[in-house]
């Protein structure tokens, strides 16, 4: 019997110290740049690995890396438990509640994002298996193969770039994550089931029928009963004397691992057992925003980076790389992600502008599309050179979201949200000691005012709206909005609470700036995402929040407000 010895500790620290160090050095540089962190995190790996240090220094990287299995099962280890609790944590951002309120526009846009990219993803397949030097698979499943890895989204780098334009919380925002959760799902499914076919070696029916049985009785199980009895857990824990949050992170860390295990068992890969327990642990209302942003931040700060670096350890990524398969890859996954996302937005009836932003939404591949390349290496369905195009590929992708949709949504134009300000419907100090009782209060409020919607009515879809996804930001803020047929143009009014309102805020602090809108229907020219981003961008500033909540009079806490606009609009002015 082989065991760990001592030596074999040092090297595994020494790795860790010095990748885990540099990769998030490197990953904060990219964050900084407003790129993923991804990007730098693999730099990471191809400089410590064979492509750039085992070139240079060999002697080195052989330290770092010695050819012995029990070294490598340590780093492999600490790099898996990355997939699983990366997918893990994805799956909190899949909110099944808003895919169900929202679910015409997220199942038409979810499922034309997923088939378009597949159909082309799995026609490319035919000029692509003849540049691949050995995939030991059927022409039909390595075609699926292509096509769903192709298809595959990144939840959590399109969650970034939102969070950073600060319309993650907007209709936009909200419409894109549910499509892009639907294809996710649907895409993580087939995948799969793909793969536990594929890991046979052979495309048997019966085999074939199994699995997807056994996956779609998992799904049924897992959102019925495993709901109830997620629900159920969590309320206990909630109310027993364990201590907190440590119990519900335990918990939910082994739902994670029973839900793989599970999936593991039934024919596919414990990786999409890890994203349905994520899924679940985000729709158990006992736990709360901020205990999911700990797990999130725990797992990106640790376990995540190694995961990433280890791609660049494995893998020499120039005496494999092919230039004409990494264009051709991202070619068709970026454009067939796009046009799929690009059609199901008009046929849902979006502006035309707004439709090709939801394109560009869908297109990057992220970790995700990573992942599943990584597991078809592994199970030797396609070969380094694919699996170095279909990395570089996610990387070219995600890195385009960012400026791309910056432009599709007109952010950098010229735009005065002030002039949509009803300024003598502010409210000083709000007496309500809930969201409902404070929006409820704002909505009245602008009801007093000739020409604005009944107050009854507004509430009613303000209500609504923030029943599919609270408003509530960071730093003491919330925006909730909602669309009327009732208003010809925006109407924006805000409200201060010094006591503080409780409105699960994933900082958990409470919110003392409250911020209505109201937006047309018919809104082409996307006003209700620019307002949004507009009054973000001014409430990142600690001083004006310090001025508006220091002033004396409503009058004063309105001209906070309208001077730090009016300086929000000249910074963007001067960066055009």
């Amino acid at each position: 019997m082989r065991f760990i010895n001592e030596h074999n500790i040092l090297i595994f620290l020494i790795q860790i110290v010095i990748l885990l160090f540099s990769a998030k050095a490197a990953g904060e540089l990219f964050r900084r740049l407003k790129q993923p962190a991804l990007v730098g995190e693999i730099l990471v790996g191809i400089i410590f690995g064979p492509t750039v240090l085992g070139r240079l220094l060999p002697g080195i990287e052989s330290f770092l890396f010695p050819d012995d299995q029990a070294q490598k099962s340590m780093f492999e280890t600490a790099s898996w438990l990355g997939v699983f609790f990366l997918l893990l944590v994805t799956g909190f951002e899949v909110d099944a509640s808003v895919i169900w309120r929202e679910k015409r526009s997220s199942a038409i846009i979810g499922l034309s994002s997923m088939v378009a990219p597949l159909i082309l993803g799995a026609s490319a397949a035919f000029l692509i298996r003849p540049m691949v030097k050995s995939a030991a698979t059927g022409t039909v499943v390595f075609s699926l193969l292509l096509g769903t890895i192709t298809a595959i989204s990144a939840v959590p780098v399109l969650v970034k770039v939102l969070h950073d334009y600060e319309i993650l919380k907007s209709d936009f925002g909200l419409v894109a994550l549910a499509s892009s959760s639907v294809k996710d799902i649907l895409g993580w499914a087939l995948f799969t089931v793909v793969l536990g076919i594929g890991a046979e070696q052979r495309l048997n029916l019966l085999d074939a029928l199994k699995v997807f049985g056994g996956t779609s009785l998992f799904l049924l199980l897992s959102f019925t009963l495993g709901k109830y009895l997620v629900s159920k857990a969590v309320l206990w824990i909630n109310r027993s004397h364990l201590p907190k949050p440590g119990s519900i992170l335990s918990f939910i860390v082994v739902m994670g691992a029973i839900c793989g295990a599970v999936t593991q068992a039934i024919g596919i890969h414990a990786a999409f057992g890890f994203l349905a327990a994520g899924i679940l642990a985000g729709e158990a209302k006992g736990i709360m925003e901020r205990t999911r942003e700990t797990v999130s931040q725990f797992v990106n700060a640790v376990f995540v980076p190694l995961f990433f670096v280890s791609i660049g350890i494995n893998v020499d990524f120039l005496s494999n790389f092919n230039p004409t398969l990494v264009l051709l890859v991202s070619a068709v996954a970026i454009a067939g992600k796009f046009a799929g996302a690009w059609l199901g937005a008009k046929l849902s009836r979006m502006p035309s502008r707004e439709a090709v932003a939801m394109g560009v939404a869908h297109i990057p591949g992220g970790a995700m599309e990573i992942i599943m390349g990584m597991l078809a290496l592994q199970f030797g369905l396609i070969d380094t050179q694919l699996f170095e195009a279909v990395v570089v590929a996610s990387i070219i992708s995600s890195l385009l979201l960012s400026p791309l949709l910056y432009l599709s949504l007109g952010l950098r134009k010229d735009f005065n949200a002030s002039l949509f300000l009803l300024e003598t419907a502010a409210v000083a100090e709000l007496s309500g000691n809930t969201p409902r009782e404070a929006i409820g209060e704002l909505c009245n409020s602008i009801s007093l005012h000739e020409g604005m919607p009944g107050s009854a009515e507004s509430c009613a879809a303000v209500d609504f709206r923030e029943g599919i996804l609270g408003t509530g930001m960071e730093k003491g803020i919330a925006i909730p909005h909602a669309r009327l047929n009732t208003v010809s143009q925006p109407v924006l009014t805000l409200g201060r609470s010094l006591k503080g309102i409780e409105w699960n805020t994933s900082d958990g602090l409470p919110v003392n700036l409250v911020f209505l809108l109201l937006t047309p229907e018919d809104d082409k020219e996307d006003l209700q995402v620019k307002i949004l981003a507009a009054i973000a961008r001014t409430m990142e500033s600690s001083k004006v929040r310090h001025e508006m909540l220091s002033a004396k009079t409503a009058e004063e806490m309105v001209k906070a407000f309208t001077a730090a606009l009016r300086e929000d609009r000249m910074k963007m002015l001067r960066s055009r």
